[in-house]
């Protein structure tokens, strides 16, 4: 079957779906983007005290609100880009740690031996950090990316790709040390992501666990003691 233009029909939805797809990346990114300006813009003015290892959580949560706002318009559900129950529990991604450029961390020293601080940022990051970036990097990025490049093999190694290249991005404060590391990350859960079956939840326990064990670092071993100050 063919439109008045001659174009078989699959094609052209397919190609309305990338272009759709395309606009609400841009949407969610231009959202983060203008929340971190402002954020920088209302610190400097001094209209809003931004601790410095809170930088940049605005612009997550802003992310956040906009791709679970532009996937409902779009009349998805959640469980489509992967908050759902796992078939098993017991199923978990494994990361390996290998020796790379340390991230600059150096923003987070007052966590070192503060016990108060070290238990406040455990307990907030799988809210401002681990949930959201999933969702946002995992679940709905790479849902339109997926959309975009198509669900073979090709499109699903460039999907990995180019959402572990824009995460590690987004972690430009941590120097490029924490760019490395974090799209390393981000290929080894974008592809955890893929191999179990698309859940969400999988990726946010890795996520988590990965933010315990650095704020537990953090809290015995001062930051420029690491070689990341």
């Amino acid at each position: 079957m063919t439109d008045k233009k001659g174009m078989p029909a699959g094609d052209r939805s397919d190609r309305l779906t990338a272009a759709r797809s395309l606009v609400d990346l841009l949407v969610v990114f231009l959202a983060s983007g203008v929340a971190f300006f402002v954020e920088q813009w209302a610190n400097a003015r001094g209209l809003v005290s931004v601790p410095e290892a809170a930088t940049g959580v605005s612009a997550v949560i802003a992310g956040f609100v906009t791709a679970v706002v532009v996937i409902l318009i779009r009349k998805q559900s959640l469980s489509e880009i992967g908050f759902r129950r796992p078939a098993r529990w017991a199923h978990r991604s494994a990361c390996q740690f290998i020796e790379l450029p340390a991230p600059d961390l150096s923003r987070y020293d007052s966590i070192y031996q503060n016990l108060p601080a070290a238990l406040t940022m455990a307990l907030l990051l799988p809210l401002t950090a681990s949930i959201p970036e999933e969702l946002i990097y995992r679940g709905f990025l790479m849902d339109r990316l997926t959309r975009i490049f198509g669900s073979n093999a090709a499109g699903n190694f460039l999907t990995v790709l180019v959402q572990a290249l824009i995460f590690g991005a987004i972690h430009f404060q941590w120097g490029w040390g924490g760019v490395l590391v974090t799209t390393i990350m981000g290929a080894i859960w974008g592809t955890a992501f893929l191999l179990c079956g698309r859940n969400l939840w999988i990726v946010i326990l890795a996520h988590s666990a990965g933010h315990m064990l650095m704020v537990a670092q953090l809290y015995f071993v001062k930051a420029s003691e690491l070689g990341t100050g």
